[in-house]
């Protein structure tokens, strides 16, 4: 692939630093409060220089600074180099508020992270290093660090030379390293970066809260996990005093349990001999997240409870949202917010395998999502009053105060005084994007349901004619809530999902199902679907044997070992034999590549019930992602590339809105498809349309895909079904 920067443009940078706030509190707030002690840099392929404090009481000084480091900072600015660090974002957070340097912005730096990230390493630069078989971290690190970094450090230079000679010559080697990382990763093109600046800007700017509704909310919060062990033990009968004893747990409740209730819970079926009928494995149980959600989906198809399974239910209840971390994001608000703001919340190719953003701090791509309290704005308006924790917990309904909690992170993201949010989605932006990959006649009927029910809402969408087809109405007669089956299967199923991921998604949707029922509802829209399957598809290099799809063309590409490109709809895979130790790559619309190191067929050990090797092995094609060995199968190719492509479409989009001619409109907050913009109430209706125009302007490489997009406005991030903010 072509280069986009000479390596003679580049500077490599690493700050050592140290900061009475500690790391955890995030970026923003730590670099504010922080002193940089030493800078390694290099530029090019030149030597790695370190510049040092006289004193560990002191910061480094640009006055102080050499003249070539002066004269690459001078070609930065003139937009002819950049500096280069992994992970950046703080590298550049500690240039602007922990030294006198001259303020840079985030145009002037690329990150490694993000580049090693895009072939699948793993975030820490010492890990990346060991795989790409470069220069390495020093091991010394961590003890250095504390001995100098750490808060409560009292380590003087004068008094440690040796130990702060070590720490030069570990800073020194810490750029030897990211240089060799950038040297032996595929550089990510232009447009690639300019979306990492795009990103960048946003997390500097960050999004507002409401820091009394968030204090008051973090001080119920606190409360609150005190007194679920409480709730619990009264529940059980003293059974079970914590959320966290699981198996104690699970012994309690099981004997209330119908039989089929208590199927959902089984990991492993009991064996017995069937000549003495001696036992010969317990059952074990499990009390995982997705069996919780599925069995309290499963109770509230009951109906009207008894007392005790009405304990059951209230028992998992607790231990569903009491075990959340959810309500903890208010104390993480608190500890990293400057000036009611919280900044850095978003990590560009976060997602190693896709290139999604994921999110840090406050977690935002974690909120709950589909959700909302029916009264959420009385609840907003009694923990800004200082409500306390019983009052908070009779209030409105009898839902658990976590829970109740949780569902208020996302509503506590606020406007400044006198604007307002106005944000939008993309309308079943994974659903189109399948079949538009797939580039058939079967996909491209299905694209046309899009386009005809864009044009006119009244026409029954995609989610009513799949749950017509698996109920056998017309889509005209199905209900709401028969609707809501038809969107639990389209996203169960279309990326090869079967009766587990039937079952997880219904139970997400507060749907019980059985494995029965599963199982059907996932073969009826295969089989209406072939265009799926067909685009997932398979391969077998017997002779005559069937090759197609995602698979085929991964398995050919393979086999050819990078003899040949193979196409597939719209994505186009290759292999780079002598990258990372044989990389598979899958080349999307936007060309941008995804990348599967290592990839090749492993023979893997059979697991028994207890995920003990049992002596067999079979045959599985593995990948390395971050640190871990992964399998690749079709439905996960295709996942892959849908969601990489929906990402592109978010990174396009954000850079448009980026380039200046929407300052009046910028953007705070982005979800995987959604987008957030903060503007003068006055021009709320103006900035919705042109945001719905910005997210329905399809990018030339996404020529005939339908995309929809719709707006909301209010001062706060709701997820009522109509904004409260205005």
């Amino acid at each position: 692939m072509p280069k986009t920067f000479d390596i003679a443009n580049l500077v490599f940078i690493d700050f050592e630093t140290r900061s009475a706030t500690p790391i955890q509190a995030g970026t923003d707030r730590y670099a504010r409060d922080a002193q940089a002690i030493l800078l390694a840099w290099a530029v090019g392929d030149g030597p790695v220089q370190v510049e040092e404090v006289r004193t560990i009481r002191s910061r480094l000084k640009w006055s102080d600074m050499p003249y070539e480091l002066n004269n690459a900072v001078y070609r930065v600015q003139q937009g002819t180099a950049w500096l280069v660090a992994h992970n950046a974002a703080f590298d550049r957070a500690i240039w602007n508020f922990a030294t006198d340097f001259p303020p840079l912005g985030p145009y002037d730096f690329i990150d490694t992270r993000a580049q090693a990230a895009a072939s699948g390493l793993p975030a820490k630069l010492a890990d990346a290093a060991k795989w790409t078989g470069g220069s390495r971290k020093l091991d010394t690190g961590s003890d250095l660090i504390k001995l100098f970094s750490a808060p409560d450090s009292g380590a003087a230079i004068s008094t440690r030379p040796k130990e702060w000679k070590d720490f030069v010559e570990y800073a020194r080697a810490d750029v030897e390293a990211m240089r060799d990382l950038f040297k032996r990763t595929l550089q990510l093109r232009w447009e690639e970066w300019e979306e990492y600046w795009a990103n960048e800007v946003i997390n500097d700017r960050g999004i507002g809260i409401d820091l009394p509704v968030v204090e008051e909310a973090a001080l119920l919060a606190a409360i609150d996990q005190r007194n679920a062990g409480v709730e619990l033990y009264e529940l059980t009968d003293g059974a079970v005093d914590t959320v966290n004893k699981v198996q104690a747990l699970v012994r309690w409740m099981t004997p209330w349990l119908p039989s089929d209730g208590q199927k959902i819970l089984v990991d492993v079926e009991e064996e017995r001999d069937p000549a003495t009928g001696d036992l010969v494995r317990p059952r074990k149980w499990t009390l995982t997240r997705d069996r919780i959600v599925r069995l309290l989906a499963y109770l509230d198809s009951l109906g009207a409870l008894s007392e005790p399974l009405q304990a059951v239910q209230r028992a998992l209840q607790i231990r569903l949202y009491g075990g959340s971390k959810t309500p903890a994001k208010f104390a993480r608000m608190l500890g990293s917010h400057v000036g009611g703001v919280i900044r850095n919340q978003y990590v560009f190719n976060g997602a190693t395998q896709t290139g999604r953003f994921s999110s840090k701090g406050v977690q935002i791509h974690n909120l709950q999502a589909r959700e909302s309290l029916p009264y959420e704005m009385d609840a907003l308006d009694a923990l800004a009053n200082k409500v306390d924790y019983e009052s908070f917990r009779h209030l409105g309904d009898d839902t658990p105060v976590s829970r109740k909690l949780s569902l208020l992170v996302r509503p506590t993201l606020v406007a400044q005084p006198g604007k307002v949010f106005v944000w939008a989605d993309w309308s079943n932006i994974e659903a189109r994007l399948l079949p538009w990959l797939a580039a058939s006649k079967g996909g491209d009927e299905r694209l046309e349901i899009f386009r005809e029910v864009d044009r006119d809402k009244s026409i029954p969408d995609i989610y009513k004619r799949t749950a017509a087809t698996l109920l056998g109405k017309q889509p005209e007669d199905v209900t709401t809530a028969e609707r809501q089956q038809g969107k639990v299967v389209e996203l169960a199923a279309g990326f090869g999902g079967s009766t587990g991921a039937m079952l997880a998604m219904a139970a997400a949707y507060h749907m019980h199902m059985t494995d029965t029922e599963a199982k059907a509802a996932v073969d009826r829209w295969r089989k209406a679907n072939p265009w799926a399957s067909d685009f997932w598809g398979k391969y077998d290099n017997f002779e005559g044997g069937a090759s197609f799809g995602l698979w085929g063309a991964i398995n050919e590409v393979l086999e050819s070992r990078g003899g040949d490109e193979v196409t597939c709809g719209r994505v186009r895979y290759g292999f780079l034999p002598e990258y990372l130790g044989g990389s598979l790559v899958c080349e999307l619309p936007s060309g941008r590549v995804l990348v599967y190191r290592r990839c090749r067929w492993e023979m893997v050990d059979d697991l028994d019930d207890d995920g003990e090797p049992t002596g067999k092995q079979h045959r599985e094609m593995m990948f390395r992602r971050d640190m871990a060995k992964v399998k690749l199968w079709p439905g996960l190719a295709a996942e892959n590339v849908v969601q990489a492509t929906a990402a592109d479409l978010l990174r396009d989009t954000l850079v448009r809105l980026g380039n200046g001619s929407a300052d009046w409109m910028p953007v705070r907050l982005h979800t995987h498809d959604e987008i957030l913009v903060e503007v003068d109430e006055a021009r709320a209706g103006e900035a919705a349309r042109e945001l719905v125009t910005e997210m329905e302007h399809a990018p030339v490489w996404a020529d005939g895909l339908p995309i929809k997009a719709e707006a909301t406005v209010g001062r706060w991030y709701s997820k009522q079904p109509k904004s409260w903010g205005l």
